[in-house]
């Protein structure tokens, strides 16, 4: 087998970025669709706490791989 080539290990690094990025986003509009949308505003609620767990790993999961990135694009 060969090696692949660079450029496409880094044009995956960034495609990873990018769905973890809109993955990130996805989770925002949830944190603001189970606190603010509907009643008003509601805390303490199971898919608020569980809104609030998918933006925090999903944040940490995309600013992990954009460190990732970068360090390999400064190489």
């Amino acid at each position: 087998m060969s090696k692949p080539n660079p450029s496409s290990i880094q044009a995956l690094r960034w495609v990873i970025n990018v769905l973890t990025f809109l993955a990130m986003l996805a989770s925002l509009a949830g944190i603001y669709e189970t606190h603010f949308v509907g009643a008003g505003a509601t805390f303490g609620t199971t898919g608020a706490s569980l809104a609030i767990i998918a933006f925090a790993i999903t944040s940490h999961l995309w600013i992990k791989s954009m460190a990732c990135c970068m360090a390999s694009c400064e190489k």
